[in-house]
């Protein structure tokens, strides 16, 4: 929960973060099964990343959302680039980098000797994490870069269009499925157990559209840094190609349609209509028509989650849409 009062409410502001959006990236990467709607970009990076620079990536995250505060910078202009990767590690007390690095050795319980060694050797730590990092950005995300920030662009727009039709209230509850506006407080579920108090009226949240948060939202919560969540931009599907290129055959898509296949394919990963619609940049109408043929069929299934309706393939629809995985 982030509190804010009126002040901070109006300090609402949206920014792109590169930094945040590689650790995001590492994120997906450390998933056994990425999802559809990552797969290609996924196996496309594998290939173009170099393998110990991976490898060195991945160890700078772990679980399913822990991304240290070597990520965590948070430009204040509209144009910002990788190259302020350097600048932010130079900038991070050793305080905060071992605190970050210890977080990180305990989470790989002790068993990756690059993070031991960054530990004990600070100024190290700072050059080889900056080359890990700007590495793996001209491999696996410049190149979808621009497209990107097209499609932020445009996201930011829809939400100052939500405020000024309905209020900052409306835009914030528009922002994804699992973040509430109550009033006093942004409700955020799955994200974490940390409760924000009131913060400085100078500073309120910034909100980051990525390419890689999806279907989760993230919330950056360590002091000294402000309040920030990442959430998956509208149409990010789109930036590496079309989610089922690759992955059914002709016949499927003439069977089903390329619409409904596309929607197909991306419930292999569980999703509400909302999320859909987000990610592949589609109308919620649209995706709930092609989801209702497909529950239909028996292809696809529906289940309650709380307030939500989560969408994913059936064993017949995975036998399906892929039979040589099955």
């Amino acid at each position: 929960m982030i509190e804010l009062d009126a002040a901070q409410v109006s300090r609402v502001r949206f920014a792109v973060a590169p930094l945040w959006e590689v650790g995001l990236a590492a994120l997906v990467l450390r998933r056994s099964d990425p999802g559809a709607l990552f797969r290609r970009w996924a196996e496309r990076s594998r290939r173009q990343v170099d393998a110990a620079t991976l490898s060195r990536l991945l160890s700078l995250t772990a679980g399913r959302d822990f991304v240290p505060d070597i990520f965590s910078v948070l430009p204040g202009g509209d144009q910002p680039g990788i190259a302020d990767a350097r600048a932010h590690l130079q900038g991070l007390s050793d305080e905060l980098l071992a605190r970050d690095l210890l977080r990180l050795d305990r989470a790989h319980h002790g068993t990756d000797d690059w993070i031991r060694a960054l530990r004990d050797d600070h100024d190290r730590a700072r050059e080889e994490i900056a080359d890990v990092i700007t590495d793996f950005w001209s491999g696996a995300i410049a190149p979808h870069w621009s497209a990107f920030r097209r499609l932020a662009r445009t996201d930011v727009a829809r939400h100052a269009i939500a405020a000024a039709e309905g209020g900052q209230g409306a835009m914030l509850d528009d922002l994804h499925p699992g973040v509430t506006w109550t009033g006093a407080s942004l409700d955020i579920a799955g994200a974490c157990d940390t409760s924000f108090g009131p913060t400085p009226a100078e500073d309120g949240v910034v909100l980051t559209p990525s390419a890689f948060a999806w279907p989760h939202v993230h919330v950056m919560s360590n002091a000294p840094f402000q309040p920030a969540i990442a959430y998956g931009v509208r149409g990010f599907a789109t930036l590496w190609g079309d989610p089922t290129e690759g992955a059914l055959s002709p016949a499927v898509e003439r069977l089903l349609g390329a619409g409904r296949a596309r929607v197909a394919a991306a419930i292999s990963t569980p999703a509400t209509t909302t999320e859909l619609a987000h990610a592949l940049g589609v109308a919620p109408a649209t995706v709930s028509e092609h989801l209702s043929t497909l529950t239909d069929a028996r292809l696809g299934v529906a289940q309650r989650e709380g307030r939500s309706v989560v969408y994913s393939l059936t064993d017949l629809g995975r036998e399906v849409l892929f039979p040589e995985a099955s």
